[in-house]
């Protein structure tokens, strides 16, 4: 399942095929990884030919956000769970966050 950006494929249509490439659990990781590769070289030149930077940029977001295994952001892993605080740790953190972002 490539992404042939020669072809006259609408953007529907690549989105889909990087959408069904995520889902089909027949591919092993390592022809996932390979495929996405691929995909990112073929809409680099697909950039070049084309300019359409919107479509690129975005079928780059999607392709990395499905394919990657890395956390959304750099805090997503981090912190305490707020159901685990005390409840006196609590209230002294919420006292703090409202003297910090609450005009006097």
């Amino acid at each position: 399942m490539k992404i042939n950006t020669n072809s006259k494929e609408s953007e529907l249509e690549i989105y889909l095929k990087i959408v069904d490439i995520f889902q089909d659990d027949t591919v092993s990781p390592e022809n996932k990884e390979i495929w996405k590769n691929q995909s990112i070289i073929e809409l680099m030149k697909l950039l070049e030919r084309t300019q359409n930077k919107a479509f690129v940029t975005n079928a780059l977001i999607l392709i990395l956000s499905l394919l990657e295994d890395i956390p959304p952001d750099l805090y997503n892993n981090r912190g305490h769970n707020i159901n685990c605080i005390s409840e006196k740790d609590k209230k002294s953190l919420i006292l703090n966050l409202k003297n910090e972002f609450l005009p006097n």
